[in-house]
């Protein structure tokens, strides 16, 4: 909201300072009072927005960067616009996630309640019955019994492990250590990590892109865009191509090429682009492409979770019926 209502001041003309001064008075009654007030301060002292997001201390690092990547290229409405543009988008995937995932957590959580109860307390119980009528269990019968009770510790730890996954994950995110917890997803969870890369060269194109279109030399460019950066593979070799532009005199292209940020075919037409004077125009629609890409992973990945959870939900129901049922089954059938 905040980068839609900054889009709209600055695209109706009116100076930054009075938009800033404005929002601060809407949010007056709201919990970011103090915040849009520090934040309007600062704008009023140095004239600019990314002075104010930055001291604000609650905007997302990507968001800051870019707006000073906006300022310096005169560019600041249309970053603003596209900001908010992608947290209008990173909303709705958030909240299908949150969906897919709370359901299925929800009723595991219910179930591990369930079979704690059945395996500490209902079997016990049946097997002391069975003793006090006097009968002994047979070899196959105590196989069954403790097979089934193997099963359901088993469920309880697998159980134990998810909910201690979720636990650490849910503090790394409440503790601003995101950044830890993704690294850690991407490590094990290669799609996770495939979408991050994508993202990362995406915004890399955007960026040089938006760059090269205001006029700033290509060294510059590129020393500005590890602040959008988040992915620190992609982050090294965007240094790797500083250096080698700045030290190694290689051209551009061939030193993005050199780093492997994007595919070899979009190489080949970052290199057509760079020849034909029209690289800035090639970036910018590399960066529509990856946008694309992206969501469309996304969504595959949002598709998968909830099947996952599902799968594991009917194991988990399995190992109920093996540490109550056959159990069951085997002292009824000696009583019988």
């Amino acid at each position: 909201m905040f980068c839609e209502q900054v889009a709209l001041v600055l695209k109706s003309g009116i100076p930054l300072y009075d938009g800033i001064e404005t929002l601060c008075g809407n949010y007056g009654d709201s919990r970011y009072a103090a915040v849009f007030k520090n934040l309007f301060d600062t704008v009023r002292e140095t004239g600019e927005l990314y002075e104010g997001v930055n001291t604000a201390g609650v905007f997302p690092a990507y968001m800051v960067g870019m707006v000073k990547i906006g300022e310096a290229a005169g560019k600041l409405d249309d970053v603003m616009e596209a900001l908010a543009a992608y947290y209008a988008r990173e909303a709705k995937i958030r909240a299908s996630v949150k969906n897919a995932i709370v359901y299925p957590v929800a009723l595991v959580l219910m179930m591990a309640v369930v079979i704690g109860v059945l395996v500490s307390q209902v079997l016990p119980i049946f097997d002391r019955v069975f003793r006090n009528l006097g009968t002994e269990m047979n070899a196959s019968m105590v196989t069954v019994m403790n097979f089934g009770m193997a099963a359901g510790m088993v469920v309880l730890v697998v159980v134990a492990a998810l909910l201690a996954v979720l636990l650490v994950g849910y503090i790394l995110y409440r503790t601003g250590r995101q950044g830890a917890m993704m690294r850690g997803v991407q490590r094990f969870i290669h799609p996770v990590r495939r979408v991050m890369e994508k993202m990362s060269a995406g915004r890399f194109a955007s960026v040089l892109s938006m760059m090269m279109t205001a006029g700033f030399p290509v060294g510059d460019a590129i020393d500005m865009i590890p602040r959008v950066v988040t992915d620190e593979r992609t982050r090294g070799k965007v240094a790797e191509v500083a250096s080698q532009v700045r030290e190694g005199g290689a051209e551009l292209p061939q030193a993005i090429m050199n780093a492997e940020i994007f595919e070899p075919l979009y190489g080949k037409m970052i290199q057509v682009g760079y020849y034909a004077g029209k690289m800035d125009q090639v970036m910018g629609k590399l960066g529509e492409i990856y946008e694309e890409e992206i969501d469309d992973s996304i969504r595959r990945l949002v598709g998968l979770i909830e099947p996952t959870l599902v799968a594991l939900l009917a194991t988990i129901i399995g190992g109920i019926l093996l540490a109550v049922m056959l159990p069951l089954a085997s002292i009824m059938s000696s009583i019988l």
